[in-house]
Parts: C-alpha cells; sequence; structure tokens
C-alpha cells in the first residue's frame, strides 16, 4: 500500500510525460524499512531523489528531497498517504 500510494501521489504532482519515450529517466522503488515505516524513493528525470518516509501505524509520510549533484538535502513536507490510495 505505502508503495501504490506513494505511485498514486507522484503521478498527479510529478510530469511523467517527460518519461514517455524514455520511462526509465524517472523510477519509484522501495528503499529501506524499519520497524516503524516504510521508504519509498521517487528518482526524478534532473536526477533528483524525494525518500518518501511512511509510517506504518497512521500513513502519515514525511518527504525528503535530495538533490545528490548538489549535495543538497531540505524537507518537502508531509502528505496523509491514505488521500492517495
Amino acid at each position: 500500500m505505502a508503495y501504490e500510494g506513494v505511485s498514486n501521489y507522484c503521478h498527479s504532482a510529478y510530469d511523467w510525460s517527460v518519461a514517455d519515450g524514455n520511462p526509465d529517466i524517472m523510477t519509484l522503488e522501495m528503499g529501506e524499512e524499519t520497524d516503524s515505516t516504510y521508504q519509498v524513493v521517487f528518482r526524478s528525470y534532473t536526477g533528483a531523489l524525494v525518500y518518501f518516509h511512511v509510517d506504518k501505524a497512521s500513513g502519515t509520510t514525511k518527504m525528503v528531497e535530495y538533490v545528490p549533484a548538489l549535495d543538497i538535502q531540505s524537507d518537502a513536507g508531509t502528505i496523509n498517504l491514505i488521500d492517495y490510495i
């Protein structure tokens, strides 16, 4: 459900049309899992990564954006994953 909700959010929040000809330039994959959270990682065609930390109990999801080329990390807000299931 974490992957499905984040996928639905990403498809509504980001423009995926740039990946029509090459779908591999934008990806979504499961990351690390702890006892209390799932991590889902979105990679944009720009190379930026958005880490979604999904609380298993509540569905509250913290987003952290990371730009590897510039080594910049920033808080990107929160969403309620239940809104995207």
